[in-house]
This record gives structure tokens, sequence and C-alpha cells, in this order.
């Protein structure tokens, strides 16, 4: 379907001039964390009322209906011979947030797949550290109405994709643990990094899906440098601030450069081909953390966003544009700004 110019604008346009409270939010109280003891089943109790309100919306380009509300589900609509796509969004946000927003509208345009896309407002809208404690529970509770679905128009588990943002792209990974990593791809963008280490058992991992693929836009800050995919992308490094934000991250606590990752997925779904990525080598500081992403002298690319290679493993750069369309297509070389950029 062809994508008019205004189409094109609506979808991808930042909206700069917002001030996201949620990120003036992530920064305080993350260093609230060592005062909150309350874990396990004793958080999941104290939140139970805001579980039990998560969520799943089918949505066509005229209509929305709660799939958990099972006695919709012969008006909706379905194609079990269609992929279907599952979007979550970040903490503090809502199915319709301006981060993922522009995913959902880029899969309405096209219109060859179905869409859910999961609300768990009412838990995502808790102080982070508890937000942060309860993706897994969530990951479950969002898992087990997609799994009801699923069975009721027989949809394999090889025809579900799952995109999740931040916070979200950790619940993505929980979603997939419930199905034991049978579904066919996870796609994690610039997933939340405070509170998260390497090892946590309830992030987001290869071990997730069939393909994981990660885009790392605001490693770090709000998200992470940690290799958390079969495939980790890393535009202009994987660093803020991506092209584009250097003033808006300084005005909205690096929002920009943390949506980046959210932009650049959802053109990629009306303009494939436009990220176009090649290898890259994880670079280091003296004491062994992570400092973006460097190519590396190798002709092999993949591609990057909706469509995939989904046999390729590795890390990969790419650079954007600092307006959209954000693709440059083949232009991958390296500069060496960059280089001095990332410390090399």
């Amino acid at each position: 379907m062809p994508v008019s110019s205004t189409d094109r604008h609506c979808i991808f346009s930042l909206r700069a001039g917002y001030i996201d409270m949620e990120l003036v939010r992530i920064l305080f109280f993350t260093f609230l964390v060592a005062k909150e003891q309350v874990y396990g089943a004793t958080l999941l109790s104290q939140y139970q009322k805001e579980m039990d309100e998560v969520k799943l919306y089918f949505y066509t380009p005229h209509t929305t209906h709660d799939v958990t509300k099972e006695d919709i589900y012969p008006s909706l609509g379905v194609q079990p011979q269609k992929q279907l796509k599952v979007l979550i969004h970040g903490w503090n946000a809502a199915c319709d947030h301006i981060a993922t927003l522009p995913i959902q509208s880029a899969y309405l345009i096209r219109n060859d797949c179905n869409l859910l896309v999961a609300d768990w407002s009412n838990v995502s809208a808790q102080l982070y550290p508890t937000a942060r404690k309860l993706v897994l529970p969530v990951g479950y509770r969002i898992a087990s109405i997609l799994a009801r679905f699923m069975d009721r128009f027989a949809i394999g588990h090889d025809q579900v994709h799952i995109i999740g943002h931040s916070l979200g792209a950790h619940v993505a990974g929980n979603v997939g643990r419930y199905f034991a990593g049978r579904l066919a791809r996870i796609t994690a963008l610039d997933p939340a990094g405070p509170l998260f280490r390497p090892n946590s058992r309830d992030a987001v991992a290869p071990t997730a899906a069939q393909l994981v693929d990660v885009i790392h836009t605001d490693g770090s800050v709000l998200g992470e440098l940690v290799l958390r995919g079969h495939i980790d992308f890393f535009p202009n490094g994987g660093l803020s601030p991506q092209p584009g934000c250097e003033t808006l991250d300084l005005l909205t606590l690096h929002a920009c450069s943390h949506y980046r990752s959210t932009g650049f997925f959802a053109e990629s779904i009306l303009l494939p081909n436009n990220f176009i990525a090649r290898q890259c080598n994880i670079q280091q500081t003296s004491t062994g953390q992570p400092q973006g992403c460097l190519p590396v002298s190798t002709n092999f690319t993949l591609e990057m966003g909706d469509q995939i290679d989904n046999l390729i493993r590795g890390t990969f750069f790419l650079q954007t544009a600092p307006v959209p369309p954000y693709g440059l297509g083949n232009i991958t070389t390296a500069k060496s700004s960059m280089n001095a950029r990332i410390g090399v």
C-alpha cells in the first residue's frame, strides 16, 4: 500500500515540545530502591487489583476490542493465517503512548497482520522500582491472555512476534518465557537499564524466543548496552544523544534518544530496507564496562527492523539521519567523530 507524505509525517514526527514526566521519575526513584523492602508474593498481592486490570486489545484500522472479554471473539475478524504482532508499552505509559503509537499506526496502515496491543498502565504507573519488580508477573498475565487468544483462533507459536519498548521489552521477554521460548520472535526496543543487571533472570534474553533482536539507542542512561538478543543493533553506536536529540535529550531527560528505537522500528515497517547495518564490536572502558559498538572492516550487512534475517546472529552498527526518514539505506560507514565519541 503506498504511503502518502502526510501519513509518513503523522507516524514518524517527533513531538519535540513535550517533557515526559516518566523520565523525571525514573531518575529520582531509582535512588529509592534500597528503601523498598517488599518482595515476591507480598508485592504481587499488594498490586493484585492492578494486575487484574492488565489487558490486551485487538486492533483493526477501524475497531478496537478488549480480548480479555472472550464473548466478543466471534466478532473480531481475526485472520488466523496471518502473523500476529503483540505490542507492549513501557513504564508510566499506556497503549496509546507516544513512544509506541507510531508502531501501532504503521502496522494498521500496512494492514497485513493481526495486531494486539497490551495495556498494563495501572501497573506501569507505579514507582519505577515497583514496576520493575513486576515485569515477570505482568509478562505472565499478558501471556495467559495471549495463550487463550491463540488457542481460540488456532494461531501457532511460529506466527507470533512480540515487540516491547523500555521496561516493556523485559515484559516481552517474560511473555516469551511463559511459552518456554517457542514464540517466533521478540523485538526489544531500547530495553530499560535502571535496576537491571546483565544476569537478571527476569530480563529479556536470547532464550525468550526463537529469535530475539534488540535495538539500543540510549545505552548509557535509560537503556543499556548489555547484549540481550541473538542480534543486537547499535544505531549510531547505541549511545545518546542520537542524531537530532542533542538538545531534546537535555529538555526531555533522554526521552528523545530512548524513543528513537521505536521511531526507527516504526519507519522500517512502511519503508523496508531503510536501515542497513554492518557488523560491529562492543567497545569497553578500562573497567570492562560496555561503551558503544564500533563497526568492523567487513562487507557483511543486515537489515534492521520489522523485516529481518532470522538466521543471522551478532552485533551490528548503522548510522541514521537526525530527522525522519531516519534510515540511510546502505550508508553504514564509520566516521572519525564516532570513534572519538565512544572513546576509541
